[in-house]
């Protein structure tokens, strides 16, 4: 079955609260670049698995902070350990050189096509969209 949108992306939610911190729900919306009603739908889940909690700010009590729990850092610490290993079997053939070299060409790669993702789709000289 394929994955939602909103369950593709429910990942980078625990992770960018693991990289920033505790942070507002809206700052965590504009971090990730979802809109807010989508946030709902991706924090939701997250949460009644006890990976986030969202708590009133007792400065503000309109705002609600997103934290990583114990055991979203422990889910978190469980699929580092298992993308590093899958990278080490992928890449075993690979000398730290050669996996340096690979990584900066990929992120170029990715690099240019954030940058032209709006003509990524157009032939060359052309302004038709696809």
């Amino acid at each position: 079955m394929p994955l939602s949108i909103p369950a593709a992306m429910a990942p980078s939610a625990p992770l960018t609260v693991h990289d920033h911190g505790p942070m507002g729900q809206g700052e965590l919306g504009q971090t990730m670049g979802v809109d807010p009603s989508i946030l709902v739908t991706l924090l939701n889940p997250l949460e009644a698995d006890d990976f986030v909690s969202r708590e009133r700010d007792p400065v503000d009590r309109r705002r609600h902070v997103v934290t990583l729990t114990a055991a979203g850092q422990q889910h978190f610490e469980s699929a580092t350990r298992a993308q590093r290993e899958a990278e080490d079997a992928l890449f075993a053939g690979l000398d730290n050189d050669q996996r340096q070299q690979l990584r900066s060409a990929l992120v170029a790669l990715r690099d240019n096509l954030a940058r032209g993702r709006e003509d990524a789709c157009r032939p060359p000289g052309t302004t038709k969209d696809c």
